[in-house]
């Protein structure tokens, strides 16, 4: 197959920092690129993706406003009549899609990590009937969804298996959170479970602008216990040494978060996960056999007393058959096969 990925154009594929989007599409270029498919990019000027047969830059590197969307979705346009492919792929904005839509038969995969507006791929299912499907991070975000919901396939998002591997070598010494340091992302409950159990707890990640009070107040006056270390952004290096050493990933989420890639790359070193029952816990985490889905703070207390009776042998079998970069990129692939079908 031909493929052409456009995906938004703000950050580089791949991403030099942050870019969780940009990372899935960098590794599903790959993948398909492996697998004898012939794939093309439409990213920020900036990519570096080695892997496909030909970049392209958006004219302007910003989504949003009237102008930006018009020339963008004119890019793809002319992208799409230099290439010619069989299918696009599509992690881009909606609107980008609708000039070529207009202008040719070409089938069209979209892909959501983030909210799904119902108007909006309401209107896209109806222009584009047939050649029109969507794919969503996880089922959870097809519940708010009523006319076009049989349009959906729910596709996980994967970890770099071979990358985030166990490691029996390593003593395991403390429970870690990953993540935005912000009330959503439940940090001060890490915190409260770390205390209450007596056991060591590596907070990681980055303080965005406006949540500054929130590490001031909930955070930084516990960082004087022994028990409490905050130890900034980290990159995947850092990531692996935390993980691999984790007794439990602690993932206490106060919203509909679409999927969270951080329990998946836990599994994959074989770390449990105990996650709050939000978003896509229920469906990351086999309660009892990777983990644990639980509804507050005082059930993952309760967890955490019975985390040695997870396999840790069994977590990363189970990473590796749902979340690994060549299940889900097969899965991806036998849905656009369908489509040019």
């Amino acid at each position: 197959m031909k493929i052409l990925i456009p995906v938004d154009p703000e950050i580089p594929v791949p991403p030099i920092h942050y870019g969780g989007i940009e990372r899935l599409v960098d590794g599903l270029a790959a993948e398909y690129t492996r697998m004898g498919h012939e794939v093309f990019l439409l990213a920020h000027k900036d990519s570096t993706q080695q892997d496909v047969k030909q970049r392209f830059a958006w004219k302007n590197q910003a989504s949003r406003g009237f102008r930006n969307t018009l020339q963008n979705a004119f890019t793809l346009l002319q992208v799409y009549r230099k290439v010619k492919p069989d299918v696009i792929h599509s992690f881009a904005r909606l609107m980008y899609l609708y000039p070529t839509m207009f202008s040719s038969r070409v089938p069209f995969l979209m892909t959501y990590e983030r909210f799904i507006s119902p108007k909006s791929t309401a209107l896209a299912s109806i222009l584009g009937g047939r050649r029109m499907h969507f794919t969503a991070a996880a089922d959870h975000m097809l519940n708010h969804l009523h006319s076009f919901k049989h349009k959906f396939t729910p596709i996980y998002n994967f970890t770099l298996s071979n990358y985030f591997i166990p490691s029996d070598a390593v003593p395991k010494e403390h429970i870690v959170f990953l993540g935005r340091i912000e009330d959503i992302k439940g940090t001060k409950e890490c915190i409260d479970v770390a205390l209450a159990t007596n056991n060591k707890l590596i907070i990681a990640g980055n303080i965005q602008p406006g949540h500054e009070q929130y590490f001031e107040q909930h955070i930084k006056p516990h960082l004087q216990n022994p028990l409490i270390e905050y130890v900034g952004p980290v990159n995947d290096e850092q990531k692996l040494f935390y993980l691999q050493r984790a007794k439990a990933f602690l993932f206490p989420i106060k919203w509909e978060e679409p999927f969270g890639i951080v329990m998946a790359e836990a599994m994959a070193c074989g770390t449990p996960v105990i996650g709050f029952n939000r978003g896509s816990v229920p469906e990351v985490v086999k309660h009892g056999q990777t983990g644990f889905v639980v509804e507050n703070v005082d059930e993952m207390i309760a967890a955490f007393a019975l985390i040695e009776n997870i396999d840790r042998k069994t977590v990363r079998l189970d990473c590796e058959n749902r979340f690994s970069l060549e299940k889900i990129a097969a899965q991806y692939l036998d849905l656009l096969k369908k489509l040019i079908g």
